[in-house]
């Protein structure tokens, strides 16, 4: 007899369960934010006897390790994009609307070091199976940008570009002025606050026209 599947419930209260294991193994072991290798410590073994399940059972809700890193950071990434699009909202026209996107973008990376490093600059291994590739325009982020864009272009604001292409150039700059100083360590880079808030100032002189906004 076939074994009955996995309802999408059952699936999400165990890998809530897992999380909640790990997320009390790094209370235990008092890892603080920016500690890579203690989080990296924490291994499978250590999370299934925390959670009290099996090998088995973690395998069949998580494809490996890296699947459980990005998953257990949904909240607060959740909770990024509410405070993106709530910042959006009240922002008084498209200049203001962008800067709110990259500010928030980069507080949250350094407000939150460990999963910056754990699910933003996640290498995912070859031999893991690739993600379903979801819609850019699904993310609250790069849809932002783009209808700030288009916006700040209707006001005579910005000047003419493509804004699905701006928005993955604006999006990869941001990432990469946080990002380079922590992947290429060896290198005496300027801190990433710093490298973030000139980046931001590059980006903005990248697409503002002499226009004042009113």
């Amino acid at each position: 007899m076939a074994r009955p599947s996995i309802t999408p419930e059952k699936r999400e209260e165990m890998r809530s369960h897992v999380r909640e294991a790990v997320v009390r193994l790094v209370r235990k072991r008092n890892i603080a934010p920016g500690d890579t290798q203690a989080w990296n410590d924490i291994s499978i073994r250590d999370v299934i006897e925390e959670a009290g399940i099996s090998i088995g059972t973690f395998y069949k809700y998580f494809e490996n390790r890296a699947d459980l890193a990005q998953t257990l950071w949904a909240e607060p990434v959740g909770r990024l994009r509410d405070d993106m699009q709530a910042s959006v909202d009240a922002a008084s026209g498209p200049v203001d609307k962008v800067r709110a996107l990259l500010d928030h973008y980069v507080r949250f990376a350094l407000d939150n070091d460990r999963l910056f490093r754990s699910a933003f600059l996640l290498v995912r291994d070859k031999s893991s199976s690739p993600p379903d590739q979801a819609d850019l325009n699904e993310e609250t982020f790069y849809r932002n940008l783009c209808a700030a864009f288009r916006e700040g272009q209707e006001a005579g604001l910005f000047k003419p570009f493509d804004p699905h292409m701006m928005a993955q150039i604006f999006w990869a700059g941001i990432h990469g002025s946080l990002a380079l100083p922590i992947n290429l360590d060896r290198y005496k880079f300027e801190a990433p606050k710093v490298l973030a808030a000139r980046m931001v100032d590059a980006l903005m002189e990248l697409v503002k026209t002499d226009i004042p906004e009113s």
